[in-house]
């Protein structure tokens, strides 16, 4: 989390010094240390054209010493820029500074592991299934037929177990 310390009432009664820019990584938190060097007093702190960058847009805060102030970064948000502004003295004295959105840096290893290749065969596929279960549904559809036509009890269970052995056939098959 980048860190940017913004003075408040160094140099006279509600000035403000802020960063030139920021630079801070999508997904990250800006932090703001608002540091008052006088008495008490109202700052305001808003994000201005930031909608795309931050779901913070305006605060209004009564800073006594110091408080960190923080900004969360969308991690959907785009590369770019967006400005911040620090407001003292109702409204007297306005400060702007640019917040610069990045990428995230990715860290890549400086030598790569070659993968060692594989010593297991490939699985061979058994092309029988297919053939064997074309023919038990086709026995199995003419013991049914032949069960309708004659009424005999053993074309009927016949079919009934042809189906049946088709069915576990085709469920072995498919893993």
């Amino acid at each position: 989390m980048p860190e940017y310390i913004i003075n408040i009432n160094k140099r006279k009664i509600n000035s403000v010094e802020v960063p030139k820019s920021a630079e801070v990584e999508v997904g990250d938190v800006l932090v703001l240390r608002l540091v008052n060097h006088g008495a008490p007093l109202h700052v305001s702190v808003s994000a201005v054209n930031a909608r795309r960058y931050t779901i913070y847009l305006h605060e209004n805060i009564y800073l006594k010493e110091e408080m960190e102030f923080k900004v969360p970064i969308l991690s959907t948000a785009p590369t770019g820029t967006f400005q911040i502004d620090i407001i003292t003295g109702y409204g007297i004295v306005k400060e702007t500074f640019k917040v610069n959105v990045t990428d995230r840096s990715l860290e890549l290893p400086e030598v790569l592991e070659d993968i060692p290749p594989t010593t297991e065969e490939p699985e061979k596929n058994n092309y029988g299934y297919g053939l064997t279960l074309a023919l038990l549904v086709v026995a199995g559809w003419a013991a049914y037929i032949l069960a309708i036509g004659y009424y005999g009890m053993v074309a009927g269970f016949s079919s009934v177990i042809l189906l049946t052995i088709a069915v576990l056939i085709a469920w072995r098959w498919r893993s």
